[in-house]
């Protein structure tokens, strides 16, 4: 991941289009819903999001609340009176936008022969042609789907506070605990559901077995919320590292016979545990499981809004350099609706205070 554009914290977001700085001509520049053809692919090409695997709000300026109704039970004893228990409560958890900025610098000796190479290039198209301005930018914005798809779930630094699993880019207890699954709770009272999963669990030689982690968290769930089992969007979230070792372990399985008894000689295009769809994320820590519903993980970004830009600058024409350079703003963040609709299972070292 070292080769990816770097996302920069943004603090001037209503600011992109009010005149200040420099005046750079000519340059391309795209704000507000002509901006989303180049900045949604570096968005929406995140796997995560590209697959659907969480609920997607877009159009947010800054802040979105996200509403959840949980019920203790709504059916009472018949009586004359009017007593419903008051059983239906409205939660509330709120979506807040980082604002995020990629800021590269390319080199046209670098792109020019990809380029030509990939779009068989005439002559006559310069580096200031529509066709490479388009090519650069979306080769920024694949790039940045890429360090999207890790923030979403690991954070990134201070750049992107808080990812699901970890607010800097580690998977241990401190950046655990101040992630978006478990802020505000601790080993005693998890705000969601927690499973230690047992030395080796996420092994070839132990991940199908009763002390392997998907059944260890599949239990989990089974015994404190049995209701996210019933739901037709329930997933087990994991690392392609995690669905290699289990895709192995199937092969592997019944004295090395296999599923299907073709040991290693298939392939597996979907993966699943008693029925629950296994959703491989690359920006998921390895050794770690998540199980939930897709409508419960929330990402949120200000996509066909007035604060989303896109520019294109021909540096080389000005600063006697031979780059271009390409910027994007835009604004990300997550959330989880129900806490308690969550189970995240690790190692000891991850879980426990």
């Amino acid at each position: 991941m070292n080769n990816l554009p770097k996302l920069r914290n943004s603090s001037v977001r209503r600011k992109f289009a009010d005149g200040q700085g420099p005046t750079v001509s000519p340059a391309t520049s795209y704000a507000g819903v002509h901006a989303a053809p180049f900045v949604a692919p570096a968005l929406k090409l995140a796997d995560t999001l590209q697959k659907g695997f969480v609920r997607q709000i877009d159009g947010i300026q800054s802040k979105a609340v996200i509403s959840s109704l949980t019920s203790t039970g709504t059916i009472v004893p018949a009586n004359c009176a009017w007593d419903d228990t008051d059983s239906l409560t409205l939660g509330e958890r709120v979506l807040t936008l980082t604002d995020l900025a990629v800021m590269e610098a390319l080199c046209r000796k670098t792109l020019l022969p990809t380029w030509a190479g990939m779009t068989g290039a005439r002559e006559t198209m310069t580096a200031g042609s529509p066709e490479f301005v388009n090519f650069s930018m979306a080769t920024v914005a694949g790039y940045t789907a890429q360090g999207v798809e890790v923030g979403i779930w690991q954070g990134i630094d201070t750049t992107l506070p808080q990812g699901f699993l970890s607010n800097d880019g580690a998977f241990d207890n401190a950046g655990y605990r101040a992630s978006i699954l478990a802020a505000g709770g601790t080993s005693a009272a998890p705000v969601t559901n927690e499973q230690v999963v047992t030395a080796l669990g996420f092994n070839t030689g132990l991940i199908l077995d009763a002390t392997g982690a998907f059944n260890q968290v599949y239990q989990k769930a089974v015994a404190s919320c049995p209701a996210i089992l019933n739901r037709t969007d329930v997933a087990f979230y994991c690392s392609p590292k995690t669905a290699g070792t289990y895709m192995h372990a199937m092969a592997n399985s019944g004295d090395s016979q296999g599923v299907n008894l073709q040991s290693t000689n298939q392939a597996f295009d979907t993966l699943q545990y008693l029925g629950v769809p296994i959703h491989v994320c690359p920006g998921m820590f390895d050794d770690a499981l998540v199980l939930t519903y897709e409508e419960n993980l929330v990402v949120g970004s200000n996509l066909m809004t007035d604060y989303t830009t896109a520019q294109y600058i021909d540096a080389w024409q000005f600063d006697g350099s031979d780059q271009v350079k390409i910027a994007m703003r835009f604004g990300l963040g997550m959330q989880v609706g129900i806490p308690a609709d969550v189970v995240v299972g690790a190692y000891d070292a991850v879980i426990t205070d």
